[in-house]
């Protein structure tokens, strides 16, 4: 009986470890460079333009390497300019721009790590409603008297387990692709100065 409500808890956590599994599988270390060219603003006819509104940003397999398709190409030689000045080597091959990027720097990959403990956060967030919502329908069916307080906190129990198990997973998810970002030399960095700070 407890499992009624305990079932629905595990499948809306063990489906929010693969949501979050599949959303970091887009995360990369290219990331970081991806913000600086976000970021980048062009005069078109006297009005500021964001580099998403004249033309797509684009990852390739190769980290040291992000396209743009620009949209109108007459808008090739300002982003060109602006690329240039935010000093990333380029090649233009008909509508699209060729960056090379470096190496990203540790504070531009503890960006993208920032970005990814708010993933994390979100996802143990799912947990955490997931967990609450089958606790609150047990206690609901013991004041409506449908099941007995035993079998409401055998449910409470069995939550937590999944609670902890698939948190465990999420942080260890996390801990990998962070791992897989900084690489072992700025991993073993943000272990002894980041680690400090989070519980």
């Amino acid at each position: 009986m407890a499992e009624q409500y305990s079932v629905q808890a595990e499948n809306l956590m063990k489906s929010a470890v693969e949501e979050y599994t599949e959303d970091l599988k887009d995360v990369k270390a290219t990331d970081a460079n991806l913000a600086v060219i976000r970021n980048i603003r062009v005069n078109i006819g006297g009005k500021p333009r964001r580099l998403v509104d004249i033309a797509d940003l684009r990852k390739t397999d190769d980290p040291h390497l992000i396209e743009l398709l620009v949209f109108n190409t007459e808008h090739i030689d300002m982003l060109v300019e602006k690329i240039e000045e935010s000093e990333f080597k380029n090649e233009v091959e008909g509508q699209f721009i060729k960056i090379n990027v470096p190496d990203p720097s540790y504070k531009q990959l503890m960006e993208v790590v920032d970005d990814l403990n708010r993933k994390k956060n979100s996802a143990m967030s799912k947990l955490t409603k997931a967990k609450s919502e089958a606790t609150t329908r047990a206690r609901t069916a013991v004041e409506n008297e449908f099941i007995t307080q035993g079998i409401a906190s055998a449910a409470s129990r069995k939550c937590d387990e999944y609670y902890q198990n698939y948190g465990d997973q999420i942080k260890d998810i996390t801990m990998e692709k962070i791992k897989s970002i900084l690489g072992t030399e700025f991993f073993e960095k943000y272990k002894s100065e980041e680690m400090d700070f989070q519980d």
